[in-house]
């Protein structure tokens, strides 16, 4: 039975949380996942002229709800608390 990890994102002000998430090998398979996803979004949010990506977060939560990895849309990892 594989982890399943919850992806939410928030733009600094709002949070838009992942009530379904997606079953994965791990950790690692969250991080490429984080990734991919942070490009996507990056890719179809700038055609909107949004260039400022400083406030822009994703977090990587288990089954939990403990956080295990968050990324800033910069792609630099955030340290966690």
């Amino acid at each position: 039975l594989m982890p399943r990890y919850y992806f939410h994102f928030s733009d600094g002000k709002r949070t838009f949380t992942d009530s379904i998430g997606v079953e994965l090998t791990g950790i690692a398979a969250a991080r490429s996942q984080v990734t991919a996803q942070i490009r996507e979004m990056r890719g179809a949010l700038s055609e909107h002229t949004l260039k400022d990506w400083s406030g822009w977060t994703m977090t990587a939560v288990d089954s939990k709800g403990k956080t295990v990895l968050e990324i800033g849309f910069d792609l630099s990892p955030r340290p966690l608390n």
